[in-house]
């Protein structure tokens, strides 16, 4: 027992005196150590020559690029160590003198070139020129560093495994730059003379040889303050072609690539209620790639960025945009993500391989609270089917999802990459809408976006461009690719009307830009005509009336002036009411031109579709020919011209005409009514109710004589939902609540969107 007691003695005093060792040895060198912000995101800790490269920027003696890379593994040319060395030794500026084909007056490395020249420190080549772009050797650097810091033989012999590989020109600068312990060669014992250096090496060397001379002094080591990443933030480790991009006042935007990239168009869109700033990049060697930035002004002072990358190439390219921004002291992302997606597969929509944005990122700055909305990454390929009458269908087909966003946080600086990957032959599209101020007024109201776009994901925008947002369509459009990953502008999801009715209740900031984005979308799609047309051929309607697209869906058109002149009011614009004057002027011309099936002079039906190259009368549903009398009435109260009134008295004429022929036996509605007069299809579950409760609260305001015919529809319809239990829609109780009918809400669970 007193020999085991001993040994743990023992134990315990030698732990202690290691202890006590590490302390008084190891400490203070932490101690002393300098602690500062890292300052490049490829120069960390555990780079080997933090020290010397971070010691030389703060010198002022070299630089890293505008994405804050230092890129230490990157062959450093003879024009750049050229400037690196005029800015260390501070050499006298030299005038031009045209001695070298490749330094011209204007060169970037005139300075370097003519003062290293005239120091005796570089020499051209035998071909005349100073090699700017030729990258420095290891035994040129030998020699260059001798020179410069004009190092003498000590006598010491110096040997290398590889001294025959060794230029003659250079093996005096090799030798005595080896005696000065500047270098020590390969821990082969080879110098590798014909190896190029790099930026990193180069700095160490640069350092050394300063040290030596006495213009720099000794200091202790540095270890950064540990940084904070988001995402896969990776450093590029070799060269790259960086430009800015002039989007804002505050932080630096680059467009960050291997291949060249030069402004080729720039140009400002000014929109009724936002304004375009558009810059376009050429590609070097690829005439048709380009790379379109559009910063989209809000009227509060937010914006989107759209980032296209379009590629008609087989060579796959990649494209980041980078964002330096400064003062930032937390840095934090709530992600779509956190609440789990539940997806299906359906008969009309099919599988949609689209999700949610990556999710909002929180900046507390000096400024204050900012917030992003950030997207993934839209990767797809155009497809275009051209018909014999000059019409053309376009829809895109997606490839790939993907999340692209990272970010670094070095101190008080950020690095934000967006990075965009084409593999050729593709579009790859990217966005986020920025704000100085919180998109969400608290983490609830965030939250319960987030959850409701995860658990509506086909029916919330997610995939944003400068055109307007991109959905996945029914399996029942051309052209559909084999993969059945159709997508395209939907117009019913242009305008968004669920954010619209959050934005009523809510006044939240995100809604705001959401509905100031909607507004300018729906004008980019219409361009300079009075209404919008649908670009993407239903083949059902071809197989029915073998027409295609272009063509009007008055449904579409319907709702998309409502959102207008609501989303107007709600915003003060001036052009609230234009899009409904239009849309009704369009119904108004139907019955003028013959386009309406009559069932007498004074009662008929306006079609549900006008296609915009062939004459066809098509089928009329319920929903849409009450959509079109609606937006008669609201016209008719907003203009007070009879002629609205006139032709939304017709369509009741003849719905009253044809009640019964309407209503099933079941007290649901057919869907609609062919030009022959033949009643099918099965209705909306919720939609054509909602309908139905507008029509009756118009003709109640207008002419309550011609509401009845509506109030035993609703009966009818809600009677129907009830015993079946299929729920209802939060618009069908607010409704029925309005017009005093509660007591008729179906029996089953309430829906934020119809079905």
């Amino acid at each position: 027992m007193f020999s085991a007691s001993k040994n743990s003695t023992f134990a315990i005093f030698h732990s202690l005196l290691i202890a006590v060792f590490v302390y008084f040895i190891v400490l203070p060198l932490n101690a002393h150590a300098e602690t500062v912000n890292q300052r490049f995101s490829d120069v960390s800790n555990e780079y080997w020559a933090k020290d010397e490269v971070t010691r030389l920027v703060e010198e002022g003696i070299i630089n890293g690029y505008q994405d804050l890379q230092y890129r230490p593994g990157v062959s450093i040319k003879r024009g750049q160590a050229a400037n690196l060395l005029t800015a260390a030794l501070q050499l006298p500026e030299a005038p031009y003198q045209p001695i070298f084909k490749d330094v011209s007056a204007k060169s970037s490395n005139l300075r370097g070139a003519m003062s290293t020249y005239q120091e005796g420190i570089f020499r051209g080549k035998p071909d005349g020129n100073f090699g700017v772009s030729d990258e420095l050797t290891r035994e040129q650097m030998a020699s260059v560093l001798v020179n410069a810091f004009k190092l003498k033989d000590t006598g010491e012999k110096v040997h290398f495994t590889d001294e025959h590989k060794i230029s003659e020109s250079h093996r005096y600068g090799v030798k005595v730059l080896m005696q000065h312990g500047i270098t020590t060669g390969k821990e082969d014992g080879s110098f590798a003379p014909k190896l190029s250096v790099n930026r990193g090496s180069f700095a160490v060397f640069l350092h050394r040889a300063m040290i030596q001379a006495g213009m720099l002094e000794k200091k202790q080591p540095i270890v950064f303050n540990k940084t904070q990443t988001m995402g896969k933030f990776e450093p590029i480790r070799f060269e790259q072609f960086i430009t800015e991009v002039p989007m804002t006042q505050e932080g630096k935007t680059y467009l960050r690539s291997n291949h060249f990239l030069s402004l080729s168009a720039k140009r400002v869109k000014a929109h009724g209620h936002a304004t375009d700033h558009i810059y376009v990049y050429g590609v070097s060697e690829r005439k048709s790639t380009k790379v379109t930035v559009t910063k989209r002004e809000l009227p509060n002072g937010d914006y989107f960025t759209f980032v296209e990358l379009r590629n008609p190439d087989r060579l796959p390219i990649r494209v980041d945009l980078v964002r330096i921004d400064g003062d930032i002291k937390t840095n934090t992302m709530e992600r779509f993500d956190k609440f789990p997606m539940k997806k299906d597969v359906d008969d009309t929509f099919g599988f949609d391989i689209a999700t949610s944005p990556v999710g909002v990122l929180e900046t507390i700055s000096q400024q204050g609270t900012g917030q992003q909305m950030i997207s993934k990454t839209y990767r797809s390929r155009e497809l275009e089917l051209k018909y014999r009458n000059g019409a053309v269908s376009r829809t895109r087909e997606l490839q790939e999802e993907k999340e692209s966003y990272s970010n670094i946080l070095m101190g008080d600086t950020r690095v934000s990459v967006y990075e965009l990957n084409s593999r050729g032959y593709d579009v790859v599209d990217q966005w986020y809408l920025s704000s100085n101020k919180k998109l969400f007024s608290s983490k609830e109201r965030l939250d319960s976006w987030l959850r409701e776009s995860i658990t509506n994901y086909k029916k919330r925008n997610k995939w944003y461009t400068a055109e307007g947002p991109y959905n996945k369509m029914a399996t029942t459009i051309e052209p559909m690719p084999a993969s059945g990953r159709g997508y395209g502008r939907n117009l019913l999801l242009v305008k968004e009307d669920r954010v619209m009715l959050l934005y009523d209740q809510t006044k939240e900031r995100y809604y705001e830009d959401i509905l100031h984005n909607s507004f300018t979308n729906l004008a980019v799609f219409r361009g300079s005509k009075p209404y919008w047309e649908t670009e993407v051929t239903s083949t059902y309607l071809t197989n029915l009336y073998n027409f295609t697209a272009p063509f009007v869906d008055t449904r579409f058109n319907e709702q998309i002036a409502l959102f207008l002149y609501r989303g107007g009011k709600a915003f003060n614009h001036k052009d609230y009411n234009e899009g409904l004057r239009n849309y009704a002027n369009l119904l108004v011309q139907q019955h003028r031109k013959g386009n309406v099936n009559f069932l007498s002079p004074t009662a008929y039906y306006i079609p549900d579709y006008f296609p915009a190259k062939s004459q066809v009368k098509t089928h009329t549903s319920m929903n849409h020919l009450l959509g079109g009398m609606n937006i008669l009435l609201l016209a008719f109260q907003e203009f007070n011209d009879p002629v609205y009134l006139e032709n939304a008295s017709a369509i009741e004429k003849a719905i009253r005409f044809e009640e019964k022929n309407w209503t099933r036996s079941n007290g649901d509605i057919w869907y609609k009514r062919a030009p022959n007069g033949q009643f099918s299809g099965t209705d909306y579950v919720h939609l054509t109710l909602e309908d139905l409760i507008h029509s009756y609260e118009k003709w109640s305001q207008i002419d309550p004589s011609k509401a009845k015919v509506f109030e035993r529809m609703i009966k009818s319809k809600a009677g129907y939902l009830n015993s079946t239990k299929k729920g209802y829609t939060t618009k069908i109780k607010e409704g029925l609540k309005r017009i005093n009918m509660s007591n008729l809400l179906p029996a089953g669970k309430e829906y934020t969107d119809a079905l």
